[in-house]
């Protein structure tokens, strides 16, 4: 089976990508969930280890930004709209999961945990914060998956464009997304900023591991 075969389309709808998105995005969401209940119950008594840094006490509690923190599924369907060769968007693809089995492991590791400050705030702009502090208790934070995937999902739009020609309008995602979506786990306070230089890494190593797993069929 080729890669391109992979590439099935239906009436005009590129079928097999949908398909491969829609794994990826249950992979995912699935193994998440079951570590972010496993770690939430051996977390409740335990000691924590404290990595908040000085910077990150400095930095401000900015409800609305929750919103933002949200826009983060999105942006990596993103790169998946984009008419980029099928062998980009694989590799994608493959980083995407390899991020998320060392996230996974980095998080089994290393369990650590957010105490959130109590807030009491009724206005709209607090009512993404609510949800997001209900939905996210604050475990699964070392390395952080929005930085490394955001980074992935960014560099895969540079690449489509510098590389392949393809319109991927990287110039105004990378900055009006992805950098406001890392900014947003820092300004709600849902990771610290050693997670985040952590899941950068991730991204890096991911997107190299893909290469070789998929046979240097995109060199860089």
């Amino acid at each position: 089976m080729t890669l391109q075969s992979l590439d099935y389309r239906f009436a005009g709808v590129r079928v097999g990508r949908i398909l491969i998105g829609v794994a990826v995005a249950v992979f995912q969401l699935v193994s998440y969930q079951i570590l972010l209940q496993y770690n939430s119950e051996r977390l409740r008594d335990a000691e924590l280890w404290n990595i908040t840094t000085a910077l990150d006490d400095a930095l401000p509690l900015i409800p609305g930004f929750a919103f933002i923190y949200f826009l983060y599924i999105p942006g990596l369907i993103v790169p998946a709209l984009l008419d980029m060769p099928m062998h980009l968007f694989v590799r994608y693809a493959v980083a995407m999961v390899v991020s998320i089995c060392i996230s996974l492991l980095g998080f089994a590791l290393f369990p650590v945990a957010l105490v959130h400050d109590a807030f009491s705030c009724q206005e709209f702009t607090c009512a993404g914060l609510h949800l997001l502090r209900d939905v996210d208790p604050g475990v699964n934070l070392l390395p952080s998956l929005h930085a490394s995937q955001t980074l992935l999902a960014g560099l895969v739009l540079y690449l489509a464009s510098k590389r392949y020609a393809v319109r991927s309008f990287w110039w105004f995602w990378i900055p009006a997304l992805y950098l406001p979506v890392i900014a947003s786990t820092l300004l709600t306070k849902q990771h610290v900023i050693i997670d985040i230089f952590a899941g950068f890494g991730v991204g890096v190593l991911a997107w190299y591991a893909s290469r070789h797993l998929m046979g240097n069929a995109d060199a860089v």
